[in-house]
């Protein structure tokens, strides 16, 4: 009897054993699972949050952000294009419909996003309805500085600085210095591979311009275009550095070896220069309408300090003068 009793407590605790380090195992294998499931999402919301607050300086001083905002409003147009390259889509942007409607480089990118727009003329009934957890202005409502702290934290920087700086700026306000520093590096790359690979094009000169009708051609300041001079090792046309207006004659004159026409949205011209001037024998003695090096840019972002515009740029420059 008594054997009796002590083989049924032995096999008592070899049951709860079991149960217990069933239990155990399966509590690890968990553990393990979930370390080898998420370290680096773990890792990103760690330093995200770690690395707020974060005061920052701007033109209007200085502005501290206590959390990473989630909740972005963006009055001027061009910053919706930076936060777009840093893959952080505003909730509120000015111009969203301009965009949509004429930027093909900028539209692909928001298509599907729920981006509340502002309007042109932005609205700060709009921006306040959005309710934002940061706003990042323009010098341009400067004088509204005020007024838009009062909806959200605010921050102020120039309309057109360099675009590389202004990626890096923008990158800091939101706690993305690590996409930045990608995104930048893989433009470098591209940017040093193409200039070697467009080398055999280097004693040909380049225009950028934009058709505005009636033989009537506009030209921008040659540093615009610093990205594709520079870092393409482009040659500019001489005397076309001045800017401004340019008529057919003008052109003419220049004799670009290469013709870069950007697409014009505010005053759109049926057909474009191709169209419009098809039959113009001027036109036609263009050296470079000759050797059909003439190219059409749709996007008229190109001239601007845009960040999009210039990573999306050098891939159409190396497409249309990279043939042989």
């Amino acid at each position: 009897m008594r054997n009796r009793k002590w083989f049924g407590l032995i096999l008592l605790v070899g049951i709860i054993s079991l149960v217990v380090g069933c239990a155990d195992n399966s509590k690890t294998k968990d553990a393990v699972e979930k370390t080898e499931k998420a370290p680096a999402q773990v890792s990103e919301e760690v330093v995200n949050k770690a690395s707020f607050p974060r005061t920052i300086k701007h033109m209007e001083g200085e502005t501290v952000i206590k959390e990473k905002p989630l909740k972005i409003a963006t009055p001027y147009i061009s910053f919706v294009d930076y936060l777009a390259v840093l893959d952080e889509y505003p909730i509120a942007g000015q111009g969203i419909e301009i965009i949509e409607r004429n930027f093909p480089y900028l539209s692909k990118m928001i298509e599907g996003k729920d981006i509340i727009d502002l309007g042109q003329e932005v609205s700060l009934e709009r921006l306040l309805a959005s309710e934002p957890d940061l706003i990042i202005a323009a010098n341009d409502m400067a004088d509204k500085y005020e007024q838009l702290s009062q909806i959200a934290p605010t921050v102020i920087f120039p309309e057109a600085a360099d675009w590389r700086t202004t990626l890096i700026e923008i990158a800091k306000v939101i706690g993305k210095e690590d996409k930045a520093d990608t995104v930048l590096a893989e433009f470098d790359r591209k940017s040093a591979e193409y200039k070697e690979q467009l080398a055999f094009r280097s004693g040909e000169s380049v225009m950028f311009a934009m058709y505005s009708g009636k033989e009537q051609f506009v030209l921008w300041e040659e540093k615009r275009f610093d990205a594709f001079y520079i870092g393409l090792g482009l040659k500019p046309t001489e005397g076309a550095e001045i800017g401004g207006r340019l008529t057919l004659e003008g052109v003419v004159d220049l004799n670009p070896d290469h013709l870069f026409i950007v697409n014009n949205w505010q005053e759109p011209i049926e057909g474009g220069v191709k169209e419009d001037l098809k039959d113009n024998k001027v036109w036609q003695s263009l050296s470079a309408v000759q050797k059909d090096q003439v190219y059409y840019l749709e996007d008229p972002s190109l001239p601007g300090p845009l960040a999009l515009a210039k990573i999306k740029g050098i891939e159409e420059v190396m497409e249309a003068m990279g043939k042989k």
